[in-house]
């Protein structure tokens, strides 16, 4: 009920982004949407990118401190899952459900009952700054200035439900450090496009944790080694995608020529 209230959030963010108006807004500001896709890797997907690539969308703000480096918000919504073998791979044994069937001769069948798969959304918010490889958007070359590839760090939170018990649900916050790359082009004096891929280590490994069932494997320990969650299976996950923003109100500035006008930053 919480992650479904953080949706329609998401949605009015998004809203005030496209249809606001403020005095604030300046030129320096950019308000948009992120469009993409969000995938799993931990314990049940260690090391394949963007295996079941799931939606994701949110708003972003980003606001220009000089032509090599901008501060970026966003709030998101994604989707996440994996199973477990997933790819029919052969993992070493763990414990599983012991099933019987009874063949229609009478013969008895034992079988280790081991999939698992999970499905969750979590509500990414995160603070980045992003370092332009090249000057971008810069005041006094904005034509040769309009593209550049970028590198983004920064914190970030991530809200999801926690499973307490079979019929107990907790939303929790746990924190996140994003990172990545990605490219902007300014378009025109209004419009910027661009695209991004991030990952996120997180501080849990009860992401990819449903509900409970002992009946299943564990998912913070598949290969059964014993392994310390605090040491080892942190999950991380990933976004993928394009980013729209406009730069919604000019903001005029001096000439430098000595002549007492402005002019329109574009």
């Amino acid at each position: 009920m919480i992650l479904r209230k953080c949706h329609y959030s998401v949605l009015i963010f998004i809203s005030s982004f496209l249809f606001a108006h403020s005095a604030y807004g300046q030129d320096k500001l950019e308000l948009g949407v992120f469009l993409g896709g969000c995938y799993y890797l931990g314990d049940l997907n260690p090391s394949q990118q963007f295996k079941d690539l799931r939606p994701a969308i949110g708003g972003i703000a980003r606001y220009a401190l000089s032509d090599r480096w901008a501060l970026k918000g966003n709030v998101i919504a994604a989707n996440m899952a994996g199973e477990y073998p997933g790819s029919g791979d052969v993992y070493l044994h763990h414990e599983g459900r012991i099933v019987r069937t009874v063949s229609a001769d009478g013969t008895v069948h034992t079988t280790i009952d081991s999939d698992y798969s999970f499905n969750r959304t979590v509500v990414d918010a995160g603070l980045t700054a992003e370092v332009n490889f090249r000057s971008y958007d810069n005041l006094f070359r904005q034509e040769q200035t309009r593209f550049t590839p970028y590198l983004t760090f920064g914190l970030a939170t991530t809200l999801y439900e926690r499973y307490e018990t079979k019929s107990d649900r907790k939303t929790v916050f746990v924190l996140s450090l994003p990172f990545g790359l990605g490219a902007k082009y300014k378009v025109n004096k209004w419009l910027r496009i661009g695209c991004e891929w991030s990952w996120r280590k997180t501080f849990t490994d009860e992401l990819d944790t449903v509900e409970p069932d002992e009946a299943k494997i564990n998912p913070a320990d598949p290969y059964g080694m014993g392994k310390s969650k605090w040491t080892h299976n942190n999950d991380w996950y990933s976004l993928f995608g394009v980013t729209l923003t406009c730069s919604m109100w000019p903001r005029k500035i001096s000439c430098n020529d000595g002549v007492n006008k402005n002019f329109n930053r574009r």
